[in-house]
């Protein structure tokens, strides 16, 4: 004898919502722990999160090159990027760095990320000089510190006059 009563469809479909609910709760305190976890380690968030941008670039840099624009001004452009990126983070990271250099090297970082495509050729050598200026003031505030850490990116010369821009 079965003294077992048989599931109805609405029972089953009860006791798998309950489990599902279960199942959601545990992932959102995963998720909520992981949130917190990357809020309290910048540097996990950032390199997390940075991917994304450099998919974005080379898939810009790609359909330049595609459709017959000089790609090498905006490669150019997003290494120049990046290297500022770290000029700022290592001059924020030292105290015998003035102040107002961080705030000019932000400034300038800023206005390198919303230099035009079509201005690249014209302007992009004046940014690669006040990379120099300020890594040169960087090196000579801290002359005691191992400042070799950053490589400086190809200079503009390698990029052929006869280029393209959008």
């Amino acid at each position: 004898m079965n003294t077992e009563k048989p599931i109805t469809e609405k029972q089953a479909m009860k006791k798998k919502l309950i489990h599902n609910l279960i199942k959601l709760v545990i992932w959102l305190i995963l998720l909520g722990m992981c949130y917190g976890y990357l809020q309290s380690h910048p540097a996990e968030k950032i390199s997390f999160f940075s991917w994304y941008k450099v998919i974005y670039q080379q898939t810009e840099i790609f359909f330049q090159n595609l459709f017959g624009k000089n790609w090498e001004w905006l490669k150019q452009k997003y290494n120049l990027e990046s290297y500022y990126q770290a000029l700022i983070t290592l001059s924020e990271e030292k105290p015998c760095v003035d102040p107002e250099v961080v705030k000019d090297l932000q400034e300038t970082y800023a206005a390198l990320q919303k230099e035009p495509k079509n201005t690249l050729e014209h302007n992009l050598q004046q940014y690669i000089d006040k990379q120099y200026e300020f890594d040169g003031e960087l090196r000579k505030e801290c002359p005691n510190e191992n400042n070799n850490e950053l490589e400086i990116p190809e200079t503009i010369e390698s990029i052929s006059p006869n280029a393209q821009i959008m």
